[in-house]
C-alpha cells in the first residue's frame, strides 16, 4: 500500500514521493533492462525515461495492484519501442549503404570496363616479342627465368620488355596509374 500512496502523492504533483519512488525503483529497473540487452548506458536510459514519463503523465496513470509490476511493464514497453526504432534507423541506414555501394560499384564497373578496352588496345600496340614477355609474365605467372628459357633470350632481354611494356601502358593511363598486375586480378583480359 506504501507505494499506491506514493504514486496518489506524485498525481498530486509531490516531487519528494517522486524522489522516494525513484530511489526505490531505479537501480532494479536498470539492472531488468540490462538484463535484456547488457547496455549499461541504454539500460539507465530507459529507466530514466520510465520516471520521465511517470511524472509527464502523473495526472492520468491508473495503477490499482502493484507499482512495481507496472514500473517493469513500463521500462519493458519503452525497451522495446527503442528497440523497434533503433532497428527501424539501422535498416534505412544499412539500405542506405546498400544503395550507394550498389550504384558505386556499378559506376566503377563502367569504369573499369573501360580501363579494361584501353588496356586491351595498349597491348596490342606492343611489338609481338614484348607483348608475348607480358602475357607469359602476367597472365600465364611465369617468371622472368621461364620466360627467358621459353622464348630462347636473356632474362636482361625479358626484363627490357617488361620496362618497354609498362612504360607503354602507363603512357596510355596518364593520371590513372592503372597496375597491370591488379587488373590482371580483377579481369582476364586474353
Amino acid at each position: 500500500m506504501k507505494e499506491l500512496d506514493l504514486i496518489h502523492r506524485i498525481k498530486k504533483d509531490d516531487s519528494e514521493a517522486f524522489d522516494i519512488l525513484f530511489k526505490e525503483h531505479y537501480r532494479t529497473l536498470v539492472r531488468y533492462i540490462r538484463s535484456l540487452n547488457n547496455d549499461l548506458q541504454l539500460a539507465e536510459d530507459v529507466a530514466q525515461q520510465v520516471f520521465i514519463n511517470l511524472w509527464i503523465n502523473r495526472e492520468s496513470i491508473i495503477i490499482n495492484k502493484s507499482v512495481k509490476g507496472y514500473l517493469f511493464s513500463a521500462a519493458y514497453t519503452t525497451y522495446i519501442n527503442d528497440y523497434r526504432k533503433t532497428r527501424r534507423r539501422l535498416d534505412l541506414l544499412e539500405n542506405f549503404k546498400s544503395e550507394i555501394t550498389a550504384q558505386h560499384l556499378s559506376e566503377n564497373k563502367d569504369d573499369l570496363e573501360q580501363k579494361v578496352k584501353r588496356l586491351k588496345k595498349l597491348i596490342e600496340t606492343l611489338p609481338p616479342i614484348c607483348k608475348k614477355v607480358l602475357e607469359l609474365n602476367k597472365f600465364e605467372g611465369l617468371k622472368y627465368e621461364e620466360i627467358a628459357t621459353k622464348l630462347n633470350i636473356s632474362k636482361k632481354t625479358v626484363e627490357s620488355h617488361m620496362r618497354v611494356a609498362f612504360k607503354k601502358i602507363r603512357d596510355g593511363f596518364g593520371e590513372d596509374n592503372i597496375l597491370l598486375f591488379f587488373i590482371r586480378r580483377v579481369v582476364n583480359i586474353n
